[in-house]
């Protein structure tokens, strides 16, 4: 299973690689050459705000578990899932925040729970966002990126899922056959509690409405920073497309980024952003520049940040994890 998703996502190294052979490398050179340092230093400023309010949204769910949790271990675990998370398909690494508060008073079923239930809000409004930006470019361009039905199926598994995972019988049904032919005998006891454990931590926190309220507007508005630093980004390399456009594409990019054929959004991010800049009249090149600063300014710097601080503030793995 891991070799395979391992060899998945090179598919996104194979599509960078075909995507630099065939553009003007000097150009590019040329283009990041002249990159505006004040605008890297504006958007900079801005992630960090929607640093902040995704770690704030974490903290508030992670809180109905574990009432005394610090905004501030909020922001470290945010930096270290972000670094695991950039070198792992499908952000999977982003569960290591999960150690930041297992203890004694929170079991690791409960701490799963709350990076489980910031992936579900995160997914929905993705998703939701996503869905508008292609519809916004259907009646901007008359582009179909994706049809009406495919859209109506994508939102229809969203909500069966979340349907799924919310709904304890019908899981545990599903789930019943795997944990009786993987799951080893004398580990199925661990396991079971460690589910207990989960749902408890999800029943939790959705019985308390002023969190479940307070977590999906805060996801809300920590969405409008990533537009702003989109455009601050192009703007850096001579770009000027207005907010509007990154409205539109960065929850696509996004959207794109949680595909296991990549690591990062490594060649899928490229391939979309040649496609929805040339809609504007933009080189590839300049998207392709656009995609590299997008890359090291939004994962490699953040996730150099976060391997720095997973060794000043490292977490030991329980022994029932070992």
């Amino acid at each position: 299973m891991k070799s395979g998703i391992k060899i998945l996502s090179l598919i996104g190294i194979a599509l960078f690689i075909i995507i630099l052979s065939r553009i003007d490398l000097g150009a590019l050179v040329d283009i990041l050459s002249h990159t505006s340092i004040v605008f890297l230093i504006l958007a900079l400023m801005v992630n960090g705000v929607a640093i902040m309010l995704k770690s704030q949204k974490w903290k508030i769910i992670v809180n109905s578990v574990r009432p005394d949790f610090p905004l501030a271990e909020s922001i470290k675990a945010f930096f270290v899932g972000f670094a695991f998370s950039t070198i792992t398909p499908a952000k999977l690494g982003d569960f290591i925040k999960v150690l930041y508060i297992n203890d004694e008073r929170c079991g690791l079923g409960k701490c799963i729970s709350t990076v489980v239930i910031d992936r579900l809000i995160d997914i929905v409004l993705l998703f939701s966002l996503a869905g508008i930006g292609i519809f916004g470019f259907s009646l901007i361009y008359h582009i179909e990126i994706l049809s009406i039905g495919t859209m109506v199926l994508i939102i229809a598994g969203i909500l069966a899922g979340l349907y799924i995972v919310l709904h304890r019988p019908l899981l545990s049904a599903l789930l019943r056959p795997f944990f009786t032919i993987f799951v080893p005998e004398h580990l199925k006891s661990r396991v079971t509690q460690y589910y207990d454990e989960f749902f408890s931590g999800l029943v939790t926190f959705y019985q308390d409405r002023s969190r479940f309220i307070s977590s999906v507007i805060i996801g809300i508005i920590s969405w409008i920073p990533p537009f702003l630093y989109g455009y601050l980004l192009a703007l850096s390399i001579g770009i000027d497309t207005g907010v509007l456009f990154f409205v539109l594409i960065i929850p696509v990019l996004s959207l794109l980024d949680l595909l296991p054929i990549s690591i990062s959004g490594i060649g899928t991010r490229d391939v979309a952003l040649i496609f929805l800049f040339g809609l504007k009249g933009i080189s590839p090149e300049q998207a392709v520049a656009f995609s590299l600063l997008y890359l090291f300014m939004s994962y490699w710097l953040i996730a150099l940040i976060g391997a720095g601080v997973y060794f000043r503030y490292p977490v030991t793995i329980p022994e029932e994890m070992a």
